[in-house]
C-alpha cells in the first residue's frame, strides 16, 4: 500500500478543511513548495494535489501546480473542479501523471468515456461520500446517485481506478470507517485510493490489511498524528 501525502491548495496556500467546508482551516501553510518538497524528501512516491478553489468554483491555483509539478521529482496527481476536457488536456500538458475527475463523472458517463480513452489508465474518478450517496459540486450537493452503482458502471472504461473519500469523517481526526471502504475495495478490481478520516497508524495498518491501493493522508501528516516519513517506511 502506498501512502500519499495531500495538498490541498486554496487561495495559493497549503490548507486542511474539516469535512471540506471553506472557513474551517485548521491547517493553513504559505509555502506550498516547501510543503511540497518536506512530503518529497520524506519519500512520497507521489503527490496528491487539489485545487480547492477550482472545486468550489472561486479561481483556481493553475500556475501553482505547473510549479509544483516542474520543481519536484515525485509525480503529481492532480484534482478539484476539473469538469472540461481542456482542464484535463491542460494538467497533463503540466505535469500532472494522473487527473482526478469528480463531479463531472458522477454527471456524465460519456465524458468519462472520452476523457479515458484519450488518456487510458491516468484518469481517476473520485468517490466522494456520505453513506453511500455520493456528493457532487465541491462536496456540497448530493448527487442523488449510489456510490456502488457509479463504481460498477465506470469500472468498465479506461479509467485508471478510484479516489474514494468519506467526507462525514474527513479532517475530523477522529478515524475511519472501515465497512464502506470494505464494501467498495471488494466491489471492484480497478485500485482503490482511500481518504478521509485517516488519523493513527491502527487507521492505516486497517486499509493495508482491507486491500487498499493507497491512502492519501492530510490532516494526520500536518497535525503530527502520523509521522509521515516512518508511515512510507512502515507499508513500502
Amino acid at each position: 500500500m502506498i501512502v500519499i501525502p495531500a495538498i490541498d491548495v486554496k487561495g495559493g496556500k497549503c490548507v486542511q478543511l474539516v469535512g471540506g467546508k471553506p472557513g474551517t482551516e485548521k491547517v493553513e501553510i504559505e509555502d506550498v513548495m516547501a510543503v511540497a518538497r518536506k512530503w518529497e524528501a520524506d519519500g512520497a512516491e507521489i503527490i496528491h494535489i487539489i485545487d480547492l478553489d477550482a472545486a468550489l468554483g472561486t479561481g483556481n491555483n493553475e500556475r501553482l501546480i505547473e510549479m509544483l509539478a516542474a520543481s519536484l521529482s515525485a509525480p503529481v496527481q492532480v484534482g478539484g473542479g476539473v469538469r472540461t476536457e481542456e482542464r484535463i488536456r491542460r494538467l497533463f500538458k503540466i505535469g500532472a501523471e494522473r487527473v482526478i475527475i469528480g463531479t463531472r463523472a458522477i454527471k456524465d458517463r460519456g465524458f468519462v468515456e472520452k476523457v479515458s480513452n484519450d488518456y487510458p489508465d491516468s484518469i481517476v474518478v473520485a468517490i466522494d461520500a456520505i453513506e453511500e450517496e455520493v456528493l457532487i459540486e465541491g462536496w456540497q450537493t448530493g448527487s442523488g446517485r449510489d456510490m456502488l452503482a457509479v463504481v460498477k458502471d465506470l469500472e468498465q472504461l479506461p479509467i485508471w481506478g478510484f479516489l474514494y473519500t468519506n467526507v462525514a469523517v474527513e479532517g475530523r481526526l477522529e478515524g475511519i470507517e472501515p465497512k464502506p471502504i470494505q464494501t467498495l475495495i471488494r466491489s471492484t478490481e480497478k485500485p482503490v485510493m482511500v481518504s478521509g478520516g485517516i488519523t493513527t497508524m491502527t487507521d492505516l495498518e486497517m486499509l493495508y490489511e482491507l486491500d487498499a491501493h493507497s491512502a492519501v493522508v492530510g490532516m494526520a501528516i500536518y497535525t503530527g498524528k502520523i509521522d509521515f516519513r516512518k508511515a512510507v517506511g512502515e507499508f513500502k
